[in-house]
């Protein structure tokens, strides 16, 4: 009987025990799974997370790429607005500044139409510059100078300053008055009396000629004695015209040009011109101071003024002759061409367009020399010319 209860229990020891070590290994294969599974997990939330930084970058790669890829259908609407409205705003402002051109052209062709009907202008137009050689001009100029120089002469101071004086003003007022609205007859008058003797600068803003020609006769007659301001407006008459005929005709002779000149003296001028206006003056300057009458001093100054007895002889007439000559040649030779002008404002005020002009230069320097002349040749008790300087 024991036997057999030990074979039973040993039977159902066995059986528990079986039944442990079963329950033993599925508690660790469920173990082993779940740690499976754990690890399958962290697994796939790093593969997760690396996926993410990577559509990250790829974002961010695109942002900055998007300038270079196709817009997308917004955006290209938008472009396309603002381009339409840049062409419109460009389109209105070609508009504006075809306007505006307009009106500009139309302003300048009312004043062009304004200075063809102003009668300077139509004037100008027929004219000839100063580089054309102008006969008639020089023979109106030598006249004129003859002409003062001879009334020099005969009027007496008292008369002749106060007359020339009185020219010279009313002159400077026409030449002052003649470019403005209501005073075109000027222009018209000077035309008909001068003709084409006048340039073409004259008629297109420049004083003319007369004004600085009437101012010349004037300072010479009021700075110099009668007889050496009476050679001296002589020389403007001849050596001015003169050396302006030889120099035109030796222009192209280039050693005898002077380009630039010493600081701007003499510019334009020429040497040939300038000798050949002191040759031309010579047998005039002879001949006016041949038949000159020559006072004396005192107790002889009766019988020398009867014999008429040139001091130093016909040698220092020469000598003076062609002195005054080369006075009036140089001093047409200091004058550049153009002529040194005043500036049409200074400080903002309109200036008269006066300019440095050889009928000024010329009869001023010519009646200096005279002077300086004459009282090297010991001609200090007088020099009295012819009544009419030839006759």
């Amino acid at each position: 009987g024991v036997s057999i209860n030990v074979n039973g229990s040993s039977s159902n020891h066995h059986s528990v025990m079986g039944e442990y070590h079963h329950q033993h290994e599925h508690e660790l294969e469920h173990e082993h799974e779940h740690e499976h599974e754990f690890e399958h997990g962290h697994e796939s939330f790093h593969l997760n997370t690396n996926n993410t930084n990577k559509q990250q970058q790829q974002q961010k790669q695109q942002q900055q790429k998007i300038p270079t890829q196709p817009l997308r259908i917004s955006t290209y609407r938008k472009g396309i607005r603002q381009l339409r409205n840049s062409e419109r705003r460009e389109e209105r402002r070609l508009k504006r500044l075809d306007k505006i051109q307009k009106r500009q052209l139309r302003k300048e062709e009312k004043m062009k139409l304004r200075e063809e009907k102003s009668s300077h202008m139509v004037y100008a137009k027929k004219l000839k510059n100063r580089n054309n050689l102008n006969i008639r001009r020089k023979v109106l100029h030598a006249g004129f100078g003859l002409f003062f120089a001879t009334l020099n002469q005969l009027l007496p101071r008292d008369i002749m300053i106060p007359g020339m004086t009185l020219l010279t003003t009313c002159t400077l007022a026409v030449e002052l008055l003649r470019y403005r609205k209501g005073f075109g007859w000027m222009n018209d008058a000077m035309h008909f009396v001068l003709g084409g003797t006048l340039r073409k600068q004259e008629m297109e803003g420049k004083f003319t000629g007369s004004f600085y020609y009437f101012l010349g006769v004037t300072l010479t007659s009021y700075l110099f004695p009668q007889s050496c301001a009476s050679l001296g407006i002589c020389q403007l008459a001849l050596a001015d015209p003169s050396a302006s005929f030889f120099g035109r005709q030796t222009r192209h002779v280039y050693w005898s040009r002077i380009e630039n000149g010493f600081f701007g003296i003499g510019r334009n001028k020429g040497i040939l011109g300038f000798l050949g206006g002191a040759a031309f003056c010579f047998p005039f300057n002879y001949y006016v101071l041949n038949i000159a009458k020559f006072g004396g001093a005192s107790a002889t100054a009766t019988a020398t003024a009867a014999a008429n007895v040139i001091p130093g002889g016909q040698s220092s007439v020469a000598l003076a002759s062609i002195a005054l000559g080369l006075a009036g040649a140089f001093a047409d030779l200091c004058v550049p061409t153009p002529a040194l002008t005043m500036p049409k404002k200074i400080m903002g005020i309109p200036m008269p367009r006066f300019h440095v002009d050889d009928n000024v230069v010329v009869p001023i320097v010519s009646g200096y020399a005279c002077t300086k002349i004459f009282e090297k040749l010991g001609w200090m008790h007088g020099v009295d010319l012819a009544k009419f300087i030839l006759f």
